[in-house]
């Protein structure tokens, strides 16, 4: 099953709308359009520590392509897996042990048509959590409440990584672009 690459919920500053109020979401064109453009700067002018789950990220995305990379794989990843790990958080954050959470799998994947199960390749692999990434995505939900419900933006869990990685994309432009490209393909993917 695609998973989301190791998140971190470190920074969540938002700008501030005409009114002096948190932009915490964006409902319209003029809020993302200013939001965007607040981010393209505010990444480029802030020092954001990587924390060490997103070290082995970074050197990652800086070896193959730098942010172009970084905003293709993770928006990739964040979007097409959204629903999986809604579910493996509210599982975790409920209490499920991974034995009761695996068990549910099991009894999913015999509730399957067989054409379907035939279907999926390694069953281990394309359907199936390991006990790792059950207690990885579970502890980055557990990580995320400390940030404001208002707030919910997709960006921050993955703002180290960018701003390390937008700190060598000079002009403003190029780096509204590269961030706009993770905002629209993550929805892209978010709604296949």
């Amino acid at each position: 099953m695609l998973l989301p690459r190791p998140r971190a919920y470190v920074d969540w500053v938002v700008p501030l709308d005409d009114q002096g109020r948190e932009i915490g979401a964006c409902h319209d064109p003029e809020s993302y359009r200013r939001y965007l453009e607040w981010l393209a700067d505010y990444l480029y002018f802030t020092d954001i520590s990587i924390p060490e789950n997103q070290k082995p990220l970074l050197a990652e995305f800086e070896a193959k392509g730098g942010i172009e990379s970084a905003v293709f794989w993770t928006s990739d990843e964040l979007g097409m897996s959204c629903w999986d790990v809604s579910l493996i958080e509210e599982e975790y954050l409920s209490g499920a042990s991974y034995g009761e959470f695996h068990a549910n799998q099991l009894k999913t994947w015999d509730e399957l048509p067989e054409d379907w199960r035939q279907e999926i390749e390694e069953a281990s692999e394309d359907f199936f959590i390991s006990e790792a990434d059950y207690d990885r995505i579970g502890l980055e939900a557990l990580e995320a409440r400390k940030v404001p419900s208002h707030i919910k933006h997709s960006d921050i869990p993955y703002r180290p990584v960018f701003a390390k990685l937008l700190k060598s994309v000079e002009t403003r432009e190029e780096r509204i672009a590269h961030l706009d490209y993770f905002f629209s393909n993550m929805n892209d993917c978010a709604s296949k």
